[in-house]
């Protein structure tokens, strides 16, 4: 009687932090999150262990020619703006996004493109076959004579397609799909994901290929498997928005290339995406219907000022003694403070009231410099006040009261006269402003001169 083949001990991973331990725990001991610990099976040794490469020589860093990988532009605008200038030469790249976002629609458009330009792509998707992919493209005009399409297959045959076609740019639409012999006994858990991308990255580094991958999310919107995903890569990338609306928004969280936070607004149209070439005139078109609770503040879109719109609406809440506290796209924390401020400072009793606060457009704000405008939108719409006609208003509120200095001031000025406004509320203790004619500067010191504007 033949013997049972011996059983793979089970061990556990955390999806968070990495952490491995042969026993399960509800709580993982290394970064205390709940319920993060997923099992796998160790795989066995005798697999297929890859094609052997080169070995790796040591290479002096002065003798290293960084001109030698200049940045490349794919001709979206927006899309190279958010990698910090363009793509740059063997870097590997991950896109995240909601389902129906339109991730496929942007890197075929970007593979498209790179191939108008001589460069050779090759796409590969776990989730669509080769006949779906070109009626995609033939609906976008992206049916590029340099793109070849790998529809499914696992690691292995991509990378023996890769050596043995040198491409310059490689599509992994999505990298939760793509398997490996390898790791074919863990079945697509987190350990089977983490060495799927690393292969994928040794691959990028040692080959010369830029590689662009797509990452599913989960449904608290971050990307699905290890947090180590984000560390191996060199720019994660967010796209954003609404399916039942046309703005799509690309913001890098991670670019070691380039400036964080960057974002890039594209527009959803029958042809697929195309880049917004003034950003501020979609997301504040509607600024000439004044209305209580409102305020327009010149957020840092990386480098780039935007004016985006800051609502609030505060009414009296059926809760009594327990208001509620809602913030779409500005720090909820953060709020609570600032209405703590106005309730001692102003002696406004927001206590009584339910407080909604919403950046419009899918825009998010991290900055503190929208404290002043968020106060504005607050006590504008408790008192039933409309703000000053043309207005933005920028500041940082602290504790006591008192109007911090921004940064960027010159560039946000600049920015919101351009776009036609003529009242300009910051911070006293930013100094002296250029003059600029037919502009109003009104400088605050404390919140309570927030207050006088409004009653003005």
């Amino acid at each position: 009687m033949a013997p049972k083949p011996a059983k793979h001990p089970a061990w556990f991973e955390c999806v968070e932090c990495g952490y491995q331990s042969a026993k399960y725990f509800g709580r993982c001991p290394q970064c205390q999150e709940w319920n993060t610990m997923v099992e796998g099976a160790k795989a066995d040794g005798a697999e297929e262990a890859g094609e052997p490469g080169p070995s790796a020589r040591p290479q002096p860093l002065a003798e290293v020619d960084a001109a030698s990988a200049p940045r490349l532009l794919t001709g979206l605008a927006e899309f190279d703006r958010v990698l910090g200038g363009g793509v740059v030469a063997h870097s590997v790249i991950l896109i995240g996004g909601e389902p129906g976002v339109g991730k496929s629609t942007l890197l075929l458009e970007v593979s498209a493109a790179l191939a108008r330009q001589g460069h050779s792509v090759l796409y590969y998707s776990g989730e669509e076959s080769a006949q779906q992919i070109k009626m995609r493209a033939d609906r976008l005009g992206a049916a590029a004579a340099g793109i070849s399409l790998l529809a499914s297959g696992p690691l292995e045959d991509l990378k023996r397609l890769v050596r043995e076609a040198r491409p310059a740019f490689l599509i992994v639409d999505s990298i939760q799909t793509l398997p490996s012999r390898r790791t074919a006994p863990l079945g697509g858990s987190v350990a089977s994901l983490r060495t799927v991308t690393a292969e994928i990255i040794e691959l990028a580094k040692g080959s010369g290929v830029t590689v662009f991958l797509i990452g599913h999310i989960t449904k608290e919107w971050q990307l699905a498997g290890p947090k180590s995903l984000e560390h191996m890569v060199d720019a994660v990338l967010y796209f954003q928005g609404e399916t039942q609306a046309d703005l799509r928004l690309l913001r890098a969280e991670k670019n070691r290339f380039g400036p964080l936070n960057e974002v890039g607004i594209f527009q959803m149209t029958e042809k697929g995406l195309a880049s917004v070439s003034d950003p501020t005139q979609v997301l504040i078109q509607d600024r000439q219907s004044r209305s209580p609770g409102t305020a327009i503040f010149p957020a840092m879109s990386g480098l780039r000022p935007l004016l985006t719109e800051v609502q609030a609406l505060v009414a009296d809440s059926p809760f009594a003694g327990n208001p509620r506290r809602i913030a779409i796209g500005f720090d909820s924390y953060r709020l609570s403070m600032l209405i703590s401020i106005i309730e001692k400072k102003l002696r406004l009793p927001f206590y009584k009231s339910d407080v909604f606060l919403n950046v419009t457009g899918g825009m998010v704000i991290r900055e503190t410099a929208a404290d002043l405008a968020v106060c504005q939108a607050l006590v504008s719409s408790y008192r039933g006040v409309v703000p000053p006609a043309n207005s933005v208003v920028l500041g940082e509120v602290g504790l006591t009261g008192e109007i911090r200095p921004v940064s960027f001031l010159e560039m946000r000025v600049k920015e919101a006269i351009r776009q036609g406004f003529s009242t300009i509320l910051l911070p006293a203790a930013s100094g002296p402003m250029a003059n600029y004619k037919g502009i109003s500067v009104i400088s605050i010191d404390n919140i309570r001169g927030l207050l006088e504007q409004l009653k003005a």
